[in-house]
């Protein structure tokens, strides 16, 4: 059986399970690219910089670049509009299509035109967490419902999205577990270990200090100032609280005007991909506190480095991942005194390393070889009987 994959360019994130794909013994599989194949380098607004990924994303897997017929330096609905794109697939001629993500106007084509003739499967993160009750709402949700009667099946990645999908129309029996995964391995690997204890050394951190990490764009919804205010008030109670801030962005200057008189503070700038196992290592906690978050692979990839995290309830991956007290902890999304509290009762540095130990262990059965099977499993059983 033959499996198209359309995604709109390379992403550090799907690239290993497409080379995994290569190998399967069911599936001849091919991406096919609606923006762009990753050659150049990519200017990410949210870290406020260029940026060239010092991983390889399109090694290792048969993929085709279908570009828009006018070039833009983003993605989104207009910008990825390849009109080549349904006759490319034509000419492949592809059993099953995996759809990423339909907010784009070439993927959307796809969808409605082979979604009465090829086994269409769709995979996306989004979740209910910010659902509002306004006209806006209804009106999207209206599209959304439509969008999904085009999909045979969702390969669902966490709770939250799977709730999102049964409230837009999908039925039980279409959505097939494909949970979100890093690459469980390069993350675990020991020599990182070292790196990390020179990086812990040069910024002054003791074998004692109790070392939150936040590592990330510094933009609104990342919510970083939280993150420092509530830091402030628990170091008030926890001295040996130490607290590093890794990456760039717009709010960048204004983290540093918040943690001007807060001690035990570090600012470190964005860091590549190949470093971060060594950077997840500096802390001994990970710390995402978005307000915002549709999954938040960082946990997944703190876990597989061996950190516990603490997170925010409007990360979506924080019901699947984070189990207070044994792989980590949650607070309200913009709680500044409950999220203080938790800093605040953090256990020692030696419970927090057992206890990442064994979130190592947890995120192992989330893996880019679970996406795969999913995926030969859709193929497998074709169509959904639609009534």
């Amino acid at each position: 059986m033959k499996l198209a994959v359309l995604a709109t360019h390379p992403v550090q994130y799907n690239a290993p399970w497409f080379h995994l794909l290569t190998k399967s013994t069911k599936l001849q599989s091919k991406v096919f690219y609606s923006w762009h194949g990753g050659e150049r380098v990519v200017v990410d607004r949210g870290f406020g910089r260029e940026i060239q990924w010092n991983i390889p994303l399109t090694e290792g897997y048969e993929y085709e670049v279908v570009p828009p017929s006018v070039p833009n330096t983003k993605p989104g609905f207009m910008a990825c509009d390849s009109p080549k794109i349904v006759s490319r697939l034509a000419d492949w001629n592809p059993d099953s299509i995996l759809v990423i993500g339909w907010n784009f106007r070439s993927h959307l084509r796809v969808m409605r035109k082979y979604s009465r003739t090829k086994n269409i499967l769709f995979r996306g993160d989004s979740t209910l967490l910010t659902v509002s009750s306004s006209a806006r709402a209804w009106v999207r949700k209206a599209l959304l419902t439509y969008v999904y009667k085009m999909v045979d099946r969702a390969l669902v990645v966490g709770t939250n999205n799977r709730e999102y999908f049964l409230a837009h129309g999908l039925k039980e029996p279409q959505l097939i577990s494909a949970p979100h995964a890093i690459d469980n391995v390069r993350f675990g690997e020991a020599f990182h270990d070292a790196r990390a204890l020179e990086i812990r050394k040069s910024i002054g951190l003791s074998d004692t200090d109790v070392t939150i990490l936040f590592a990330g764009k510094l933009e609104p919804v990342k919510a970083p100032l939280d993150l420092v205010a509530a830091f402030a008030k628990a170091k008030l109670d926890r001295p040996e609280l130490k607290l590093v801030i890794v990456g760039n962005g717009v709010l960048e200057e204004s983290v540093r005007e918040a943690i001007r008189n807060v001690p035990g503070v570090t600012m470190l700038p964005f860091q590549n991909q190949a470093e971060m196992p060594s950077v997840y290592r500096v802390g001994d906690v990970i710390c995402l506190c978005s307000r915002l978050e549709t999954w938040g692979l960082c946990i997944n990839e703190a876990m597989a480095s061996g950190r516990c995290v603490i997170s925010s309830d409007c990360v979506g991956s924080q019901r699947d991942l984070v189990k207070d007290g044994i792989t980590g902890w949650h607070f309200p999304a913009g709680d500044i005194n409950s999220f203080s509290s938790t800093l605040k009762q953090l256990p020692s540095r030696s419970r927090l390393l057992e206890m990442g130990a064994e979130c190592r262990k947890f995120i192992a059965n989330w893996s880019f070889q679970g996406i795969v099977t999913a995926i030969e499993h859709c193929a497998e059983i074709g169509k959904y009987p639609q009534a």
